[in-house]
């Protein structure tokens, strides 16, 4: 997470991801260079992150510690 290059939305505060996609092409993809169909004319130069294996993967996860998912009642 910390090489995503979410931003914020002006109006409702929330986190978006959706232009972060082009880095992971080939860095001669005609995409990349493309100003008039992407993000308000920006070239993409960013590399991908790299690739984690599985036991780095596991220990970014366990420095989030418990992790609890859907709904909890009673609290």
């Amino acid at each position: 997470m910390e090489n995503n290059k979410a931003f914020m939305l002006a109006n409702g505060g929330k986190a978006l991801f959706f232009y972060c996609h082009r880095r992971f092409l080939p860095l001669n993809h005609r995409y990349r260079k493309n100003i008039k169909d992407f993000f308000v004319g920006r070239v993409e130069k960013d590399l991908a992150s790299p690739r984690l294996s599985g036991q780095e993967l596991h220990d970014v996860v366990l420095e989030y510690g418990d992790i609890v998912f859907g709904l909890q009642s009673g609290k």
